[in-house]
């Protein structure tokens, strides 16, 4: 159960996080730092997202019963990983096309895997939902 409350406060404080630097000026210091502050969370959410199964899953997809929102792991992962090499790629290049790569991607792992998965997380059978509407 300790496992749900670190993913719950790492998720929860990335959202207010991805939204400040979304509206600061990019590519400062401070942009960069928080940048991976945010990323770090994520990483955080994501693995242990892992550990998190549930007795309650009721799908096709549960070998230790995981539910299909688990598929979001690696599509945070590699959303992540792909962002951090187009930053760099842009360093390098200057290539316009690399930096639109990490903003479109960084956008993409806000809202998949900190919206969505969040919004998914409230639905009735779901422990959120039990908390807040229970």
């Amino acid at each position: 159960m300790p496992i749900i409350y670190i993913h719950a406060f790492f998720a929860l404080t990335a959202i207010p996080v991805g939204l400040y630097i979304f509206f600061k000026k990019k590519g400062t210091k401070q942009h960069r730092f928080i940048g991976r502050v945010w990323v770090s969370c994520l990483l955080i959410v994501s693995v242990t997202a892992l550990f998190i199964t549930s007795p309650m899953t009721d799908t096709a997809f549960n070998p230790r019963l995981y539910s299909w929102i688990h598929l979001l792991i690696p599509f945070t992962i590699g959303n992540l990983i792909y962002s951090i090499w187009s930053i760099r790629q842009f360093k390098k290049t200057k290539l316009e096309k690399h930096k639109n790569a990490h903003m479109r991607s960084m956008i993409g792992v806000y809202v998949g895997a900190l919206l969505l998965a969040g919004a998914f997380t409230l639905l009735p059978g779901r422990m959120f939902h039990e908390i807040i509407f229970l």
